[in-house]
């Protein structure tokens, strides 16, 4: 097979296309040192920080994440699934709290090879079988030979590059098309000839990267054409490739305005692959896999059961998915909405009335029978993911950084552990107050940031069950943040949601969040108009559909920074 990998590197290189898929930055491959001592500070808006440098360079080769190229492989091939190759390759790393951030998704040499072998495997099942070769196939394919093969070059190519061929790309696949029998003598002729070229579609890097050149230039900002806009719609909301509605509208160059792109942006979001792409974004922001990996001491609470950490995380889901395409919600309601979605196990560690069975319903948190909750934050997985002594801890760095987007600094290296009180004669607030509050090293971060958030939280146990006693003793969530535009006051969650909610710092962040996401990049400063002007929207009650219309529509999003180079 050596020799059909020189075959195919050979005929590639015609193109322009390196043999040896690298970072145009780090042409070696693998993740990058990363920012070093002459990083740009944090750019700092009116409420938001997290950014880095004035201007945001964008590689204009970011590379498919591994869920990317399950998804645009499943869609290239018109399989029925992804065939779920890349498991076995050598993993994507996260850097941020998304997976798809451009500086962590380098080709190593290994990587390389797993993209070989799954082209080398893909081809050979594809051509293999009869229904799922003519399936792949278009119709009415000509007779003549040389013309039946350029009309397959121009069908799959399209899709596999994201974008139409040009008339020499189309005849030098040919050559590769016409290799096919020389590698492959047992098979058919035209067979062997897609298998040969169904492998140098999967090892291009026109098809392992999304190519973003764009076309003019507007001071330090490259307008991105219409198949590279088609490209980041697609990859944004449905993680794959674009379909062919997308590919036709950008070859009649129907997406160049910012209303054409809104158009295509909701019919994409009101695909079931969008509503995916709402499970993906905030899975990865509220780390739901956290979830899932939960263990509890069922002496300590009995209510635990093996597999409660799914159940919990099909609660988020849930909720999620009907605030945003049920009700048109917005980022308060995600906060504060009195309700969620249960089983009957689930309904029972709220301890919740009525009649609940195995599968997901409804459920109304009363504002007398449990108005201590509502929201994503006063459900059980946020709440039993960060639980135990240090609970407090850890649920008010996870709302600093990932829904305030406050700018933490690391802990110092030799802060001791938290005692544990065997005697059980103060609460865990005490003790977290007692080695972090007033007086100690940890009170300046601790103090003013931390603990606010997480005391707010402190009438749920280690489950997320409602308590007002901790080792017999009241447990206090009461607390005071100082927030971008102010300080507020609140007793528990339920007060804290509603401060948050209704405070633009939030709304900034969670729009930050959305722009990191769409661009797959790290923000700039020159980003921060485009926050703020959604986070004022969103505060104003703008929907969550619509700040991810608008965000598309946005300048940020149609063009690609290159940093003046």
């Amino acid at each position: 097979m050596l020799q059909t990998q020189l075959a195919i590197c050979c005929t590639l290189a015609l193109l322009g296309c390196n043999g040896v898929i690298g970072n145009r930055d780090n042409p070696e491959g693998g993740p990058g040192p990363g920012p070093g001592p002459g990083a740009s500070a944090p750019v700092c808006g009116r409420s938001v920080c997290g950014a880095t440098g004035e201007l945001a360079a964008a590689t204009a080769f970011p590379r498919l994440t591994h869920a990317q190229w399950e998804n645009s492989v499943r869609d290239l091939l018109r399989l029925q699934a992804p065939p779920n190759l890349s498991d076995s390759f050598e993993p994507d790393t996260r850097i941020s709290f998304f997976d798809n951030n451009v500086r962590a998704l380098r080709v190593s040499s290994d990587l390389w090879g797993d993209y070989q072998g799954a082209a080398e495997t893909l081809a050979d099942e594809v051509t293999a079988d009869a229904a799922v070769l003519d399936g792949l196939l278009p119709n009415d394919l000509p007779v003549d030979g040389a013309e039946r093969a350029r009309a397959v070059i121009r069908d799959v190519g399209r899709r596999a590059y994201r974008r139409a061929l040009s008339d020499e790309e189309v005849e030098a696949h040919l050559s590769i098309f016409d290799q096919g029998t020389t590698h492959f003598p047992e098979m058919d002729a035209f067979d062997a000839g897609v298998r040969i070229l169904l492998e140098a579609f999967l090892q291009s890097p026109h098809f392992i990267y999304r190519v973003e050149l764009g076309q003019g230039q507007s001071g330090d900002a490259v307008e991105l054409g219409d198949f590279a806009i088609a490209s980041r719609l697609s990859y944004m909301i449905w993680n794959s490739a674009p379909d062919d509605i997308l590919l036709d509208e950008a070859e009649r160059g129907a997406l160049s305005t910012s209303e054409q792109i809104a158009t295509q942006a909701a019919r994409l979001l009101d695909d079931v692959r969008g509503q995916a792409m709402l499970e993906r974004f905030h899975a990865q922001l509220l780390n739901w896999d956290l979830y899932r990996d939960l263990t509890k001491d069922p002496s300590e609470f009995p209510l635990y059961y093996d597999g409660v950490g799914d159940d919990m995380y099909e609660e988020a889901r849930r909720f999620v998915e009907y605030v945003v395409l049920e009700e048109d919600g917005n980022v308060a309601e995600l906060l504060t909405a009195p309700y969620t979605f249960v089983n009957a196990d689930l309904a029972a560690i709220y301890d919740l009335a009525g009649a609940f069975d195995g599968s997901f319903s409804q459920a109304s948190f009363g504002p007398t029978e449990h108005p201590e909750r509502g929201g994503l934050l006063t459900q059980l997985g946020f709440l039993a993911s960060h639980g135990g002594l240090t609970g407090s801890i850890h649920r008010g760095v996870f709302i600093n950084h990932r829904l305030l987007c406050t700018e933490l600094p690391p802990p110092p290296d030799a802060l001791p552990p938290i005692p544990a009180d065997d005697g059980m004669t103060m609460t865990s607030r005490q003790r977290i107050e007692l080695h972090t509050g007033p007086g100690t090293c940890g009170e300046s971060c601790h103090g003013t940031f931390i603990n606010p958030v997480g005391f707010a939280f402190e009438s749920f146990d280690g489950l997320g069950q409602y308590r007002t006693e901790e080792f017999g003793m009241p447990v206090d969530a009461s607390a005071s943040f100082e927030f971008a535009d102010g300080p507020s006051s609140f007793d528990g969650a339920a007060e804290f949601n509603g401060a948050i909610a209704s405070r633009v710092q939030t709304h900034d962040c969670y729009t930050k969040q959305w722009v990191e996401y769409a661009l797959g990049r790290d923000t700039a400063g020159s980003d921060l108009d485009l926050i703020q002007d959604l986070g004022d929207a969103s505060l104003a009650g703008l929907s969550i559909r619509e700040l991810i219309i608008g965000l598309v529509q946005a300048e940020e999003f149609r063009t690609r920074n290159t940093g003046g180079s």
